[in-house]
């Protein structure tokens, strides 16, 4: 029996660990799944918050065989190495001397006497010259065509270089949209942030995917935690299980908490169609030990059941016992049901640790992205927007109801404020055509 290991079992009533079997489907409804906690989509400081969507099974398959990590990819192939060539013989050697020397005799024989063969040319009968053929008819315009220049090739025109599109003016202050032209990664994140929560524009879950793409791939953990939720999700771009995935692991290896809990709830999934606790037991170990809560939850569950790790029932009360702590009733209850399966010495032993645990610290580039000052719009600004959709809510209201405010622009013109004026006297107010806040709750009363 290894150290910290307990021959306890987990007591039969443990609630949400029923059997299963190893071919059942997740959706079967005739069997038991005991629950793992996932992650909210909305985040709050370090993004870690909870929620409970996504199931593990309550026993690993037993013949399933064991992740392991990978190893090399690929084998060394040894090229084929070229033989080397024979040496020349000695044989061979003597016929390259011999070649050698004949040719050198044949250079220094006398060359014939060129008079001699002169002489005998010229003795012979005189030859009969024949007359020149005349030449054959040409074309004119072939001659012609062929004495022409040719003609000097065209230039090639070529298109001009694509300019990149500017970030659009809506997405903040001039200092942040050069920034993200400029291609800082962070402003880019920021951007999209804008985009997802509909701060100082239009909500839009396309273009706030666009933008955290673009982060991501630029290295911003934040930024490839978020894309990889919205793949995971669905929102804003298709749904795809492996580039959330991917995106997940890569945030995690860089220390984002939410982004470890996230990958090992896959893990757990088999989001890719395989089935790996021992994988998922490794990232919610790692999320837990920086405090995500529901990873500590989760490890609970494992640590009592046994999967993906070898079963500890002391282990299974500490992370039980330090959700507990944050007022969660459904880790306090499980933390109880394992005290009741302990000996009195495991589980002092239990409490003595969830007693002394500490949190490690979080690294913040992994988590949160700092955003200058000068990329956020000033308090002046902040009212003037809040003021405008104020105006425009009062707008639709009053033209919901039968006062002709005319456009819903947001603006303040005589047209909404003889409108507010006409509501005003009907309903008993103050006829001056001010927005007060006895008026905001007489026109959301009507909403």
């Amino acid at each position: 029996m290894s150290a910290g290991r307990t021959s306890t079992k987990p007591p039969a009533n443990f609630s949400g660990m029923g059997e299963t079997s190893s071919d059942c489907s997740r959706n079967a409804v005739s069997v038991r799944f005991w629950m793992v906690r996932t992650e909210a989509a909305k985040t709050s400081f370090h993004e870690m918050t909870k929620a409970k969507t996504a199931e593990l099974p309550a026993k690993p398959v037993e013949d399933e065989a064991a992740a392991k990590p990978d190893g090399d990819a690929f084998e060394s192939t040894a090229l084929p190495v070229a033989e080397p060539k024979p040496a020349v013989s000695g044989a061979a050697e003597d016929m390259d001397e011999s070649s050698t020397a004949s040719v050198a005799a044949e250079q220094q024989q006398p060359a014939p006497a060129m008079a001699e063969e002169t002489n005998v040319a010229m003795a012979g009968p005189a030859t009969t010259v024949e007359p020149a053929k005349p030449a054959a008819d040409v074309d004119p315009s072939t001659v012609s065509a062929a004495l022409e220049p040719s003609p000097e090739p065209e230039p090639v025109v070529t298109a001009p270089a694509a300019t990149v599109a500017s970030t659009p003016a809506d997405t903040g202050p001039i200092a942040l949209r050069e920034a993200a032209d400029s291609g800082d990664p962070k402003a880019m994140f920021e951007i999209g942030a804008r985009y997802s929560e509909g701060r100082g524009t239009k909500a839009d879950n396309a273009k706030a995917a666009e933008w955290y793409e673009r982060a991501a791939e630029l290295g911003v953990a934040p930024a490839q935690y978020r894309i990889g939720n919205m793949y995971e999700k669905g929102v804003g771009v298709t749904r795809d299980l492996k580039k959330a995935k991917t995106w997940y692991q890569m945030a995690a290896e860089q220390g984002n908490a939410s982004a470890m809990h996230n990958l090992a709830v896959l893990y757990a999934m088999g989001a890719d169609g395989t089935t790996d606790n021992e994988s998922a037991a490794r990232w919610f170990n790692k999320a837990a030990g920086l405090g995500v809560k529901d990873s500590q939850f989760n490890l609970g569950i494992l640590n009592a059941k046994g999967v993906g790790m070898p079963q500890n029932l002391e282990e299974s009360y500490k992370w039980f016992a330090l959700v507990a702590k944050t007022g969660d009733r459904d880790a306090a209850a499980k933390r109880d049901e394992i005290a009741n399966s302990l000996r009195p010495e495991q589980l002092d032993k239990a409490r003595a640790a969830a007693e002394l645990w500490k949190a490690q610290p979080v690294d913040p580039a992994a988590n949160v992205v700092d955003v200058p000052d000068e990329w956020q719009e000033s308090a002046e600004q902040t009212a003037s927007v809040d003021m405008k959709k104020a105006v425009k809510t009062i707008q639709l209201i009053l033209n919901k109801n039968g006062y002709d405010a005319g456009g819903a622009d947001g603006v303040m013109g005589q047209k909404t404020r003889n409108a507010i004026i006409a509501f005003q006297k009907d309903n008993g107010l103050p006829e001056n055509g001010e927005v007060t806040e006895k008026l905001v709750q007489e026109l959301l009363a009507r909403k």
